[in-house]
């Protein structure tokens, strides 16, 4: 994933944080995610990659265009 590092790319929440971890559940919040479904635009920065590094199995990363 950090071959997307300075590009803009679209995070989209694929599962429900109800039974995960509250770190998990405080990263998808911070990337703007509440519910399943939930798209956001974000440039793809260190910071980004540390956070969707973690929760995999609940963010789905599209490069944008």
């Amino acid at each position: 994933m950090s071959q997307f590092l300075g590009k803009t790319v679209i995070l989209t929440l694929k599962r429900s944080t109800i039974s995960t971890v509250p770190k998990h559940r405080a990263f998808t919040q911070t990337l703007g995610l509440k519910t399943v479904g939930d798209q956001r635009e974000v440039e793809y920065t260190p910071n980004v990659h540390g956070m969707v590094k973690l929760v995999p199995y609940l963010i789905d990363v599209k490069v944008k265009g």
